[in-house]
């Protein structure tokens, strides 16, 4: 949908902050490379998006959670996401969960 040098343009990382015109670039680690994503939720709700720069592979989640600190489902969140990411970007190299 956008021109090719403008789509270049947004996933060219800030070397600071990671962050492009939209979206962040992150590196995988291993052989999973670099996917472009945006992550985004409100008060009980958390959208997830990830794909290679190619489009030719994409992560889409939700999750609904309880919003609150003494309940908060944050590290386990992180992690799942962590593993989710690794598991289809890095080839099923994620390894045991913990």
């Amino acid at each position: 949908m956008l021109p090719a040098p403008l789509l270049a343009e947004m996933c060219e990382p800030h070397p600071e902050a990671g962050y492009g015109l939209g979206v962040f670039v992150q590196d995988t680690g291993g052989n999973g490379g670099t996917v472009i994503t945006h992550n985004g939720g409100l008060a009980g709700h958390a959208a997830l998006m990830y794909s290679t720069p190619d489009g030719s592979k994409t992560l889409t989640a939700a999750l609904d959670y309880v919003d609150d600190a003494a309940l908060s489902m944050a590290e386990a969140f992180q992690k799942a996401t962590q593993r989710l990411v690794k598991e289809v970007f890095g080839g099923g190299q994620a390894g045991p969960s913990r």
